[in-house]
């Protein structure tokens, strides 16, 4: 097998495929590098910047994958009750996770994932001011667009690892180990033709204004603290990334939603 390694979506990207199929690699790093271009929170010519740009009721046309996305985080949104809500880029930046954009509106109305509507043609409307960050499912979809890119290639069988966001395809089975929340491993599972994603905080906390934060909200739009770690694995990496969010909040939630999805919650 041959391994190439990337910096990309905030962390290293490892492809693995065949020897034969090394070639295809480049085409992987390019749909990955193409998702992280149209779904920054960072940059200022970003699909998400323009969506936070616009007036609430201003029509903004975004990218295919863009919409794509928003489309899913919509579903899971109405899925789970409002828990998984793309929206929380507000509360990312009060504690620190996030830096405050530029052309961030000033207002007391932010709106949820309720108030984003997916129209036609790849085009969002907002109805109110919303600040939209996708690092809890875009990661995962960036895997998918990897792996879709390497079968299209010829790559028979292969392997994406992103930061823990991973997918493997083909028929070999792939030995996973799980890193707990305290950095140890102490489980390892074997997949064929999965994905698979973690989340965890214990290390990942900032005590601001007395308060605790973490890059992970609830259903009152205040941080969760978890101690353990949450494995999901599914069919979709931008699936499984997705779901483990809801499952730090509601566990008995993210297994009634997976049962439908082809997947399952991993808790020890």
């Amino acid at each position: 097998m041959h391994t190439r390694c990337r910096p990309l979506l905030g962390t290293f990207v490892e492809v693995t495929v065949p020897e034969e199929a090394a070639p295809a690699i480049d085409a992987a790093f390019a749909a990955i590098a193409r998702v992280q271009a149209l779904m920054s929170f960072h940059a200022e010519d970003s699909d998400l910047a323009r969506i936070r740009q616009a007036t609430p009721g201003q029509i903004v046309a975004v990218a295919p994958e863009t919409a794509e996305v928003l489309r899913l985080a919509q579903d899971l949104h109405r899925a789970s009750d409002g828990l998984f809500d793309v929206t929380i880029g507000r509360e990312l930046v009060r504690g620190g996770f996030l830096p405050a954009p530029r052309s961030r509106r000033r207002t007391l109305r932010w709106g949820t994932g309720a108030d984003i509507e997916i129209l036609e043609c790849g085009q969002v409307l907002c109805s109110r001011p919303v600040l939209i960050d996708l690092g809890g499912i875009a990661k995962g979809y960036a895997v998918d667009c990897a792996v879709t890119a390497l079968k299209k290639a010829g790559a028979s069988e292969g392997l994406i690892n992103a930061g823990g966001d991973m997918r493997m395809f083909g028929n070999r089975a792939w030995p996973v180990a799980l890193r707990d929340a305290d950095g140890t491993v102490r489980k390892e599972i074997e997949l064929t033709d999965r994905a698979v994603a973690t989340s965890a905080n214990l290390n990942n906390r900032r005590r601001r204004w007395g308060r605790i934060f973490t890059p992970h909200i609830g259903f009152d739009r205040k941080a969760l603290v978890c101690k353990e770690r949450v494995t999901v694995v599914a069919d979709r990496c931008a699936i499984a990334d997705a779901m483990t969010k809801i499952a730090m909040a509601d566990r008995d939630m993210a297994r009634r939603l997976l049962e439908t999805r082809g997947g399952f919650v991993l808790t020890d």
